[in-house]
């Protein structure tokens, strides 16, 4: 399995928003399978502009605190945002 229960419940939130311009990429997209035994360590997503990055992030954001998840920036740059989300003692990186 390469999400973990906590990915997965982030996963479905965000998924809201995802466009054709916007897609789950790394490792958790290529070991997305049940059987996979590897785990992801984050959720990467990968948009087609700089603009959409950010209006991506800023979507999710808003999300994601909607539903009392905390949402930390810890990089952010033009067509790179890096954030620590987390719930409780649960915890992900999504890029």
């Amino acid at each position: 399995m390469p999400l973990t229960d906590f990915q997965r419940t982030v996963l479905g939130l965000v998924a809201r928003t995802r466009a054709p311009d916007s897609y789950l990429a790394g490792g958790a997209a290529l070991h997305f399978s049940p059987k996979s035994i590897r785990y992801s360590n984050d959720l990467d997503f990968f948009h087609d502009s700089a603009e959409r990055v950010a209006s991506a992030f800023d979507e999710d954001l808003a999300i994601l605190e909607a539903d009392d998840f905390r949402v930390e920036v810890v990089l952010s740059q033009p067509g790179f945002i890096r954030s620590i989300v987390s719930k409780g003692d649960q915890v992900t990186r999504i890029d």
